[in-house]
């Protein structure tokens, strides 16, 4: 197993990963533990949390399984479209789940690649900050983003239950964080971080912009700013995240439709340019809710008149 578990790291490099890691399947306690903090501290947030719960009955789910791989993904490396930069999300313009994405393939192929080798494989279904933090790849950064090397914490987690018993890797036990930074908890408009390593779902800008109940209750909504789709202010102003970000690969898809990604166009976005261009790509606002799109958009154009 020592062999298969070189191999299965080798490989997922060489497929483009940055790094792969393997943990012990777990019912992983303290994750549970976690949510109960949450939902004890929040009550209001209970529906949003309880429905992971089931990431930590691993061993009952899947008794087949006895090792996760853990892979990375670099996303950090490709270019923003100046009229979608400030208004989406990093994260969700490089979501390697999209077909048209470089990296879907990558992800693909990984999968295909350790089932010819024999494995019975189950691509997530895990919590995967605390199983990428397990195999040492990743440390926790205050904001609750998980942080690697060269890449900061614009990276992807991408994990997959295997039925073979691979030697664990190590975890990094040190915070990243510099001691007393509390840059990301003070520019978090929204005060979704309320305090080190807690993030309240139900505050955070993201969630705010595309998953939220509407309406958004005033004070929330007035504090979202710029974003239309997700956000990364926490993530931005972070000194870890200093030099990581590089932006050499322009990918072209997003580059044909970064007309159609700036406030203005997205607040008369059609319902056939929504259902046909964009929803395929930032499918967290259903197909027919072009609405909330509308609504992000114009709060943000309504900011910049004023």
């Amino acid at each position: 197993m020592i062999q298969l578990k070189t191999e299965i790291k080798e490989y997922a490099v060489k497929n483009g990963f940055v790094s792969c890691g393997v943990a012990r399947v777990d019912d992983f306690p303290e994750y549970k533990a976690a949510l109960d903090k949450l939902i004890n501290n929040f009550p209001e947030t209970e529906s949003l949390y309880s429905l992971m719960y089931n990431r930590t009955l691993l061993k009952e789910r899947f008794p087949w399984a006895k090792s996760i791989v853990v892979c990375l993904r670099d996303y950090g490396k490709y270019h923003i479209p100046l009229q979608a930069k400030g208004h989406i999300a990093r994260n969700y313009l490089f979501d390697s789940r999209v077909p048209q994405s470089p990296d879907y393939l990558m992800v693909k192929n990984f999968s295909e690649w350790l089932k010819n080798k024999g494995l019975k494989i189950r691509k997530g279904g895990v919590p995967d900050r605390l199983v990428a933090y397990k195999t040492g790849l990743v440390s926790i950064g205050k904001n609750s983003f998980a942080y690697a090397k060269r890449c900061g914490s614009w990276i992807n987690i991408v994990t997959y239950l295997v039925g073979a018993e691979l030697e664990p890797d190590t975890p990094v036990v040190k915070s990243p964080c510099p001691p007393g930074c509390t840059k990301c908890i003070d520019a978090c408009p929204t005060g979704a971080i309320v305090k080190p390593y807690t993030v309240r779902m139900d505050r955070c800008i993201a969630y705010l912009t595309y998953g939220a109940p509407l309406p958004i209750n005033n004070k929330l909504e007035e504090k979202m700013g710029n974003w239309i789709y997700g956000c990364d202010i926490c993530q931005e102003v972070c000194p870890l995240n200093k030099n990581s970000i590089t932006e050499k690969e322009k990918i072209d898809y997003l580059e044909a439709i970064a007309h159609l990604l700036t406030p203005a166009a997205l607040a008369r976005m059609d319902k056939k340019t929504y259902q046909e261009i964009l929803h395929p790509l930032f499918y967290y606002i259903s197909p027919d809710n072009i609405d909330r799109w509308h609504r992000n958009a114009d709060r943000v154009l309504k900011l910049s008149s004023e």
